[in-house]
């Protein structure tokens, strides 16, 4: 399987939808195939531990397809990963991809976004990998860029605001690590030593006090 092909196929599909840069982060130049390359990069590193025990090539393939269901431009996205799965179908049929591997890597992707799934006995490995990645994007240094860029973009905006917004949303989320695997746990917590410092370290630059 040529990964580059499908790399290209996706950012194709993709490109109108990275256009207007999509629904929940349509305020800044957010682009989904820039997230499932930084996806698939986290899944590799992931995935070191593993590969003798998973189907990399399916895993590969369910990670650059995972987001593609966003190229439909529907206004509800929620439903993404199962379009998305109808879509890498459609493609894995027009290559002759064998059926039975083809059911395996969409239904990886239709599943991708139940989080849930993430600690149930009955996933796969490979999805909890896919899934541990995908959770991995917009977290940790890159979270806290992300929280400042977008709250940025409003009309009133002031070093205050960002902490606000930082600490409403990359904080909050990196407190609770939903990680399954050991290598994954430790990398969510070494994410959340970053957030907890930065923002312990910003209150002290605006408000005074020790760290």
């Amino acid at each position: 399987m040529n990964y580059d092909e499908l790399f290209a196929y996706v950012k194709d599909e993709l490109a109108a939808y990275d256009h207007h840069g999509g629904v929940s982060k349509n305020r800044i130049k957010y682009s989904r195939f820039e997230h499932t390359e930084r996806v698939y990069r986290w899944m590799m590193i992931l995935a070191e531990d593993y590969v003798d025990k998973i189907d990399m090539e399916a895993l590969q393939i369910a990670t650059i397809f995972h987001d593609i269901g966003y190229s439909l431009n529907k206004e509800d996205m929620h439903h993404h990963a199962e379009d998305g799965a109808v879509l890498c179908r459609e493609y894995l049929k027009s290559v002759g991809y064998p059926v039975e591997k083809a059911d395996f890597i969409c239904d990886l992707i239709a599943r991708h976004s139940d989080k849930e799934a993430l600690h149930s006995e009955d996933s796969p490995l490979e999805l909890v990998l896919l899934m541990e990645a995908d959770l991995f994007d917009d977290t940790g240094a890159h979270g806290i860029v992300m929280d400042a860029w977008i709250q940025a973009t409003k009309e009133e905006v002031s070093f205050e605001s960002i902490l606000e917004h930082i600490k409403k949303f990359s904080w909050k989320q990196m407190q609770n690590n939903p990680m399954r695997t050991e290598k994954a746990r430790r990398i969510w917590e070494e994410k959340k030593e970053l957030t907890n410092r930065f923002v312990e370290s910003l209150t002290v630059d605006l408000y005074g006090g020790n760290l």
